[in-house]
């Protein structure tokens, strides 16, 4: 019987650490975001390693993870002042309402082009503009979550930032000893 509630209580912490970056960001919910995943696992490719922290320099907020809602929660152990706390909750609401409305217009975008994908012979002529807008919806997104993003890091000291990177480290080093069972070789 403990053998399965330590089981079961390893999967929980498991699959909630899996959870992409967008819905962590915003409060909660699953993060899928039209078809690459707003915040999560569509934010790899060449653009997105040009960019501090997003190949892996540790910076307080990098290309993955819920940065401002993990500063929030560790306002305590960050040292956030109240006017810190006042200005990542409304970066991160603001970041929230512009989500969820350009996640409606790639919706209703995707739903446009299925609708024109799904005629034979294809018009291409009328596809291309559809996969085009949806593209740049996505990428407004994109450039919507970095610029919230650096406005939040600009309200963190650089003290903050280090202890900020340290926690998600440690986060991160935590949901590998529960895969992989083992921790990285620079913390053993």
């Amino acid at each position: 019987m403990r053998t399965k509630g330590v089981f079961a209580t390893g999967l929980a912490l498991l699959l909630a650490s899996t959870v992409p970056a967008s819905g962590q960001m915003m409060g909660g919910g699953s993060g899928e975001m039209g078809t690459t995943g707003m915040m999560g696992r569509g934010m790899h490719g060449p653009a997105m390693t040009d960019c501090a922290g997003m190949a892996g320099q540790p910076v307080a907020f990098g290309s993955e993870g819920p940065w401002i809602s993990i500063a929030l929660a560790y306002a305590k152990d960050l040292a956030l002042t109240s006017e810190q706390v006042k200005g990542l909750s409304a970066l991160r609401d603001a970041f929230q309402r512009e989500a969820l409305r350009l996640i409606g217009e790639i919706r209703r975008a995707e739903a446009g082009l299925r609708a024109s994908s799904g005629q034979k012979p294809l018009n291409l002529q009328a596809v291309e503009p559809k996969v085009r807008a949806i593209a740049s919806l996505e990428a407004d997104l994109r450039l919507a979550r970095v610029k919230t993003l650096e406005e939040g890091n600009a309200l963190l000291t650089p003290e903050q930032q280090r202890t900020l990177s340290d926690i998600v480290r440690n986060r991160e080093w935590m949901h590998g000893a529960l895969t992989m069972g083992a921790p990285p070789a620079g913390i053993r």
